[in-house]
């Protein structure tokens, strides 16, 4: 019995899941703009090899445990939202644009975000090195996006290290500058001025995204919709709109392309 074949088989033959279908705080860090459209428009992704998935799922569970951590040494975090039961969440445009959470704490009577990570030796090093914005760009614009659509003025990246346990941490205060250079990006993005980072999908950039598929070989959508429509776009409300449909349902779909670099 091939006991690594049986459970990396079980990995690929897991059902995908149905795609999101916004743009999320998380993703808005991204380079190439083609990636985020495809998200916004909810393009299935192309499945990360199983081991990845095993990483995902092991940051979720570590973000649990550093939890724990702090309230063991008296910190008090709200991982949810009493008025929903759910992550904390905040939309904007429409309901097109998303940032969760992973909680949200008082210090010295100022609300924090709270935003956890898990990393390894060399990335939680240079974190320490660096800082987040240095370091990791993308979660230093995950902080501005979610503290531009709630309101929030600082948020708190607590970063643990798998390979030894150790803890960094750093305090982010809200970057106007940063938010309106992220809006111009979604707004980019609904108006359908978003264009590939790459001229082909040999690219380094594109091998680990998970739209390539959808972006190079043409996957289609489960949902042939206004919103999955190439000829649609969005306005700043959030109002689909389309330049051959009524904007509410859709006649004649068309494959989404990126604008030509």
């Amino acid at each position: 019995m091939d006991i690594t074949a049986l459970i990396t088989e079980a990995y690929r033959a897991e059902k995908r899941g149905k795609p999101r279908q916004y743009i999320g705080a998380s993703g808005i860090g991204q380079q190439c703009l083609a990636s985020i459209a495809y998200s916004y428009r909810g393009y299935p992704e192309t499945a990360p090899e199983p081991q990845l998935k095993r990483i995902f799922r092991d940051g979720h569970k570590i973000e649990y445990d550093v939890v724990k951590d702090m309230r063991k040494a008296g910190m008090h975090v709200m991982e949810t939202d009493p008025l929903t039961g759910r992550q904390w969440r905040w939309t904007g445009y429409g309901g097109l644009v998303m940032g969760n959470a992973d909680g949200l704490m008082e210090i010295d009577g100022e609300t924090f975000g709270v935003e956890i990570k898990s990393m390894n030796m060399a990335k939680h090093q240079e974190f320490v090195k660096k800082g987040v914005k240095g370091s990791h760009p993308s979660y230093y614009d995950q902080m501005q996006f979610m503290m531009g659509l709630s309101g929030l003025r600082k948020f708190v990246l607590i970063a643990y290290n798998k390979n030894n346990s150790a803890y960094h941490h750093q305090y982010i205060d809200f970057d106007d500058f940063r938010w309106a250079y992220l809006t111009t990006k979604v707004e980019d993005v609904l108006t359908n001025r978003a264009t590939r980072i790459a001229t082909d999908e040999s690219d380094w950039r594109c091998k680990g995204c998970f739209k390539r598929d959808a972006c190079w070989n043409g996957l289609v959508p489960d949902e042939k919709s206004v919103r999955t429509c190439g000829n649609s776009h969005a306005d700043r409300m959030g109002n689909l709109q389309c330049e051959v449909c009524d904007g509410t349902t859709c006649t004649d779909w068309k494959l989404y392309e990126p604008r030509a670099t």
